[in-house]
């Protein structure tokens, strides 16, 4: 299990997630940190809780998960803890696993998000000492414009203050940006290295991104998520002066800081406040100021969206998600209506009416000829950060890509026996009790202390695996290349048709018994509970594909699905199989359909 936690300056956010299916256990948020009566919002209502500090609000969340009957039974079987850092600067580029010299980093970058960065350094520390054994992971805000080319990232301002200060463009929102865009390939069925997006993500933060061919190549917040769009409470561009002529006329360093991040933006154009929905509602009535403000937020949008096409030489799509762009059909009108000479053409009806959340997290509002597309997406960035977190600990199989698909996490299969109670007599003694060492995905099946040797016309394997409990029939099970060290021909089967399967010697510490059938290559299989079956749209014998999006990414077909109440989701595949695709217990494969 994963726990994400998003800490800022008055509250706490978590999400846990069963990472084998994606499941979300739960999620919630304590409002109102720094006060002995925080608001601790669940899915189901709201209580009062100690929030004093970061430490007292996370204890108070480990205390609910961890009820009688809660989601979290044991603390222990929290493997990672997902840390949201809005700024890790240049040498924090991909999620990294916390220790002190990582927690120094973003004490550094405190200067470039001082919002942020220091609050998010808070959750940390506290979560480290609330969880001192577990494993514990930043990903990052800036992460995904790692590669922004240095005509992108550079400031018209002398070098030095570049290489000696680190003052340069960064940008944020990576994890929603990256979201977007995969959210599009596959919408699209086209693959991300082969497409231009402009990918909109506005809320009360606000920003643009041009991603080609899968990277970064320029974002519209800078060093600090100040600059770009007209946001919530957010200035965005600004003429550099302006600041310089409020200091001369007697404002302080910190005024000025809150005047820019606190009091700007929507909420100080339209002098109602950063709330969209308010705005809007105000315009419509007539409000002059609330009219300027949707002006301004728009033509800072379409600005940025058509240098962003510009820069790519074109788009294939615009991506819109967030409070503003899922759910705000008149920006997204007033924007796309004046870029027709780009391609972009908006079908009026599902521009009005079709809400991502209400189709499977996403839709196409564009006309159908439309040459550019234009996409609204529902935006997970929890769910992309577990998966990048679970990623750094497991590699590029512990979780998958696709943002629409299901993940089946993978057992791989070591050669291993099935036992008899006659054989194991034979084998083990009368009556032997085999010990069990320890449990197997399979409820009721584990693995025992005991092992045996096989032997074949061409040589052995020596202290091979039993699988308990004990079967009518003696089977063994094979990857191909052990077939080719016993010098045995197995066919491929699934478990427990040993029919016309050829048979070899196995040797125990009691006795040498020669079998005369029961080796067979396992037939690469799904285990899946009734309930898991409805879930993937599968019966049991039926057929599915499986693809791996790993480092050696390929897709399995000829997956069996047996489905029994007995069972949990677990796909099976031998050693050899899992050698090839770069898959360990660890990992998960993305559920492909039926054949």
């Amino acid at each position: 299990m994963n726990v994400l936690v998003n800490v800022g300056s008055t509250s706490v956010k978590y999400d846990l997630f069963e990472m084998d299916t994606e499941a979300t256990l739960a999620t919630g948020r304590v409002e109102r940190v720094g006060t002995a009566n925080a608001l601790h919002v669940l899915e189901t209502g709201t209580e009062v809780m100690d929030g004093s500090t970061a430490m007292h609000a996370l204890r108070g969340i480990l205390a609910h998960l961890t009820r009688p009957g809660g989601p979290l039974p044991d603390p222990a079987a929290l493997g990672i803890v997902g840390h949201r850092v809005v700024h890790g600067g240049e040498r924090l580029v991909a999620p990294t696993v916390i220790d002190d010299g990582v927690i120094d980093v973003i004490e550094e970058c405190s200067k470039f998000a001082p919002l942020h960065n220091p609050v998010n350094l808070a959750g940390i520390r506290a979560a480290r000492a609330i969880f001192p054994t577990t494993k514990h992971v930043a990903v990052f805000d800036t992460a995904f414009h790692a590669n922004l080319p240095p005509h992108a990232f550079t400031y018209a301002i002398p070098h030095e203050l570049y290489l000696q200060q680190g003052v340069r463009r960064y940008g944020f929102h990576g994890p929603s940006h990256q979201f977007m865009a995969l959210s599009a390939a596959e919408h699209l069925k086209t693959d991300l290295s082969r497409l231009r997006l402009v990918t909109c993500h506005l809320g009360g933060g606000a920003s643009v991104c041009a991603i080609e061919n899968g990277v970064s190549v320029d974002t519209s917040m800078g060093m600090t998520p100040l600059e770009g769009l007209v946001m919530g409470t957010r200035s965005g561009d600004l003429d550099p002066a302006i600041p310089l002529l409020l200091a001369r006329g007697g404002m302080s360093f910190d005024d000025i800081d809150q005047l820019l991040n606190r009091k700007s933006g929507l909420a100080g154009l339209s002098g109602i406040g950063a709330d969209f929905r308010d705005i809007e509602a105000a315009a419509a009535a007539g409000d002059v100021r609330a009219r300027l403000a949707i002006d301004v937020f728009v033509h800072r949008l379409r600005k940025y969206i058509g240098a962003y096409t510009a820069v790519m030489g074109g788009a294939d799509a615009i991506v819109f998600t967030g409070g503003i762009g899922e759910n705000s059909a008149l920006v997204r009108s007033r924007v796309c209506d004046s870029l027709i000479y780009m391609g972009i053409a908006l079908d009026p009806h599902a521009n009005e009416t079709r809400r991502a959340a209400d189709h499977g997290g996403l839709v196409e509002i564009s006309a159908p000829r439309s040459p550019t597309k234009v996409l609204v997406v529902q935006t997970d960035e929890e769910r992309m950060i577990a998966r990048e977190a679970l990623r750094c600990i497991v590699g590029a199989t512990g979780a998958i890509k696709s943002v629409r698909a299901r993940p089946i996490p993978i057992g791989v299969s070591v050669r291993h026996v099935h036992l008899s109670r006659a054989d194991a007599d034979a084998l083990f003694g009368k009556d032997y009790e085999l010990v069990r060492k320890r449990d197997v995905t399979q409820p009721g099946q584990y693995v025992t202390r005991e092992t045996v040797d096989l032997v074949g016309p061409k040589g052995e394997l020596r202290g091979v695996a039993i699988i308990a409990p004990l079967r009518p029939q003696t089977q063994v099970e094979l990857a191909k290349t052990d077939a080719f060290t016993l010098g045995v021909a197995p066919p491929l089967r699934e478990s427990g048709k040993l029919d016309g399967t050829p048979g070899l010697t196995l040797r125990g510490p009691a006795g040498t018994i020669a079998i005369p059938s029961g080796v067979i290559l396992a037939h690469r299989h799904v285990h899946m509970s009734p309930a898991q079956a409805a879930a993937y749209g599968v019966v049991d014998q039926a057929m599915i594909k499986v693809r791996v999006e790993g480092e050696r990414e390929m897709t399995m077909g000829d997956v069996i699905v047996r489905v029994s109440p007995a069972y949990t989701l677990d796909l099976h595949i031998d050693t050899d199989e899992a050698n090839a695709a770069g898959l360990t217990s660890d990992s998960v494969v993305a559920f492909d359909g039926a054949q």
